[in-house]
């Protein structure tokens, strides 16, 4: 029987969907396709799960409903003067939260929309687009950057969160399902950044030995980072910190004053992980489970440049049998 086809969708109005993003909304075609799927005769949804994570999700009493995401592409703006300076550069270190944040809170609406509990397998996906000039004096904060976060959105009413309010994690199916059965929940996603300077990285450069500067430089950016981390896991009232992902990139740049040879470095950390608690209700276990062993559809065997057949097979035992009754004999002459 032939199906009769979805009725055409009535215009939009552009500038009104504007304005639901520019105040860190989605659009309003968005909004009518995720009430459609979250509607009496959903359609059939996307997930970027693997076969064992969707089964193992499942497992955990975790249905996914659809693949949802969230998107800000974010231009850094004019920065003040750092030259001569080392420390912290705020107005990059916002820049890189704020575009992350709009970009997680777009994707937590749409799973807002769809019911559901959590989001899971958050994947964080950054881009620049531009790159500002890389010269000293104001001039660093040209860079616009792109953040796209794709998840999968999931019903677990396990998962103890204020109504309409889904938890975003970057757990895998397999670690919702290990977490499950231990009797913990995600809080929800942790994640901060740090652009940190360091001037003239080599003023001692005349002697031999580590860079002292550098090293204590990298270690104050990541206890910026940790700081902030530590109280985002305060505030979603998470016990411990799993699945941390901490990237710290290194760069040379120019000093920016003319005809200086010493160059600076500028440090970018992020720290991206899941907050956890234990589920006040669920019983402690006496012993852990295992998920269940799921093989990679690939040959077994020998490689093909080992391979022997069958022929190759029997020869080999004929001349091991021959060598044995020969040594055998031999025993039995030394023997007389």
């Amino acid at each position: 029987m032939a199906q009769t086809p979805h009725a055409p969708r009535p215009p939009i109005d552009l500038a009104t969907s504007l304005a639901h993003v520019a105040r860190g909304g989605i659009p309003l075609r968005a909004q009518e396709r995720l009430a459609e799927e979250a509607g009496p005769n959903p359609r059939l949804f996307t997930s970027d799960l693997s076969v064992s994570e969707f089964l193992l999700a499942r497992d955990a009493q975790a249905q996914p409903i659809s693949q949802v995401m969230g998107s800000s592409i974010y231009h850094v703006g004019q920065i003040a003067d750092y030259k001569g300076s080392t420390g912290e550069i705020t107005t990059i270190s916002d820049a890189h939260r704020e575009s992350r944040r709009r970009a997680l809170a777009r994707l937590w609406q749409e799973a807002a929309l769809l019911g559901a509990d959590a989001v899971i397998g958050a994947h964080l996906r950054e881009r620049m687009i531009t790159m500002g000039s890389r010269g000293k004096g104001g001039d660093d904060g040209g860079e616009v950057l792109e953040f796209t976060v794709v998840g999968t959105a999931v019903r677990a009413p396990w998962i103890t969160h204020a109504p309409g309010n889904p938890v975003v994690t970057d757990l895998s199916g397999q670690d919702l399902w290990a977490l499950a059965h231990e009797g913990f929940e995600p809080t929800g996603f942790l994640f901060d950044f740090c652009r940190y300077h360091v001037w003239h990285v080599t003023q001692d450069s005349v002697r031999g030995g580590e860079l002292a500067l550098a090293t204590g430089s990298i270690e104050r950016a990541k206890n910026l980072v940790a700081q902030k981390v530590l109280a985002q896991a305060q505030k979603f009232q998470a016990e411990f910190v799993v699945g941390s992902d901490i990237k710290v990139d290194i760069r040379e740049v120019p000093c920016g004053f003319e005809r200086c040879e010493r160059n600076d470095l500028d440090i970018d950390v992020s720290w991206f992980g899941t907050g956890v608690r234990r589920i006040p209700t669920a019983p402690r276990r006496t012993h852990a489970e295992v998920p269940p062993l799921v093989l990679a559809m690939m040959p077994l065997g020998r490689p093909n440049d080992e391979r022997i057949d069958a022929q190759d097979d029997a020869d080999e035992v004929a001349r091991a049998a021959r060598d044995a009754e020969e040594d055998a004999l031999e025993a039995e002459e030394r023997g007389r």
